[in-house]
């Protein structure tokens, strides 16, 4: 967290009200007695936190909406209306926001195309600041007030200091104070968080429901990285740069990689690499041979098409995949491994090669009882992410 003077609100008065805030949050709509249930509160406590929650507009009660157990009560759910906050993910080309509300509903999203490889610092700064201007404008007066923002950086970042440290993909984009730079421009409590941490966040939240507590989210692109929950804390590491699976050495060719380093995943197997290796090997009978353009989403599709050069680079790059993911799982023993769902843009069969060459090199224990899965989500889960943070911020206590 930076040192920044703008705080974020604090929603709960006291720690009872935040225990039944995120209760409320991770099971919805639930009964007085549901959340005496799951939180252990006293039953009295729970009754007059909830009236105090009503009163201020925080929690709504619907009759007969909770309908777990015999028979139907009355549900409290998170009130849509009280507020909402901004979430911005930037990647080279394109940046991605969503307005979503107190109920983690997401109410407006929004994608531009950018090219932020040679960018400047000031073209940068510039292009997300009008960005999520742009997007505030658009939030109707309804939903409330703006409780914070969210920005999602793609490379090392400085969370104390809400600072960018470097990102591989980007050239002119180190040790940025962007935390203190939007603060200054739209008066709102900034919080900054890398790619991997936002994405295992929105997977937790959105898609698992935090029915777990031990998680991998695998992300998959021009850069590969994973985000960690493990015996229910998310993990940033001492730098704020764990997950860095991309940079696991899965051969010993001397292959350069953005990082400086050799052999490592991500410069033998990310989105990019399939492209480079695809314009240089291009066979005249190549479905793709007469696109002007390459790129590794091209090939994926290409591969799931059956054809002979992309198969051959997908399946690859897959099998270099599964054994960096065994290497984790081997590591860290999660009970869910989540993939990027641009993963099943290659198909059935190059996935199939994924799960061979996990199970291949997982230790047989964990792999038996690993549950594996693609994410749902295609687009803004970095942003997704960013967002449920800042309301998870508003919820503690």
């Amino acid at each position: 967290m930076s040192d920044s003077k703008i705080r974020f609100a604090e929603l709960a008065a006291n720690g009872t009200q935040a225990t039944i805030l995120q209760a409320v949050r991770d099971v919805s709509p639930i009964s007085r007695t549901g959340i005496v249930s799951l939180t252990g509160q006293p039953h009295a406590a729970v009754s007059r936190s909830i009236a105090t929650l009503l009163d201020t507009g925080l929690v709504t009660e619907s009759a007969l909406t909770d309908t777990r157990g015999p028979r139907r009560k009355r549900g409290i759910k998170l009130n849509p209306q009280f507020g909402y906050c901004l979430a911005v993910e930037y990647r080279t080309s394109v940046i991605e926001g969503v307005v979503v509300n107190t109920a983690y509903e997401t109410v407006l999203s929004e994608t531009h195309q950018v090219h932020f490889t040679d960018a400047t610092e000031e073209e940068i700064t510039k292009m997300i600041i009008n960005f999520l201007k742009e997007l505030k404008d658009e939030v109707p007066e309804s939903l409330g007030r703006c409780l914070g923002v969210a920005v999602v950086d793609p490379g090392a970042i400085d969370t104390a200091a809400g600072m960018t440290i470097m990102a591989t993909s980007f050239k002119h984009w180190a040790n940025v104070r962007i935390v203190e730079i939007i603060e200054n421009h739209l008066h709102l409590p900034v919080i900054l968080l890398n790619t991997s941490t936002a994405k295992i966040r929105a997977i937790d939240r959105l898609e698992l429901r935090n029915a777990y507590k031990n998680v991998a989210y695998i992300e998959y692109g021009d850069g590969i990285g994973c985000g960690l929950k493990l015996e229910g804390n998310y993990i940033q590491g001492c730098n704020n740069v764990a997950g860095e699976l991309g940079h696991i050495r899965v051969t010993d060719e001397p292959v350069l990689c953005r990082c400086g380093g050799y052999g490592c995943l991500e410069a033998v197997a990310a989105l990019h690499v399939l492209a480079e290796k695809a314009m240089a090997v291009i066979a005249d009978d190549m479905n793709m041979s007469n696109q002007a353009e390459i790129d590794g989403i091209k090939i994926l599709e290409a591969a799931a098409k059956g054809d002979r050069l992309a198969t051959y680079l997908v399946d690859q790059a897959f099998d270099y995949l599964g054994r960096a993911v065994a290497t984790l799982v081997n590591i860290v023993n999660p009970e869910v491994v989540v993939f990027d769902n641009k993963i099943s843009v290659a198909g059935e069969e190059a996935y199939n090669v994924l799960l061979r060459s996990l199970r291949k090199y997982t230790f047989h224990p964990s792999f038996k009882s690993l549950d594996l899965r693609i994410s749902r989500t295609g687009s803004y889960l970095g942003a997704l992410g960013g967002a449920a943070s800042v309301m998870d911020r508003c919820l503690e206590y």
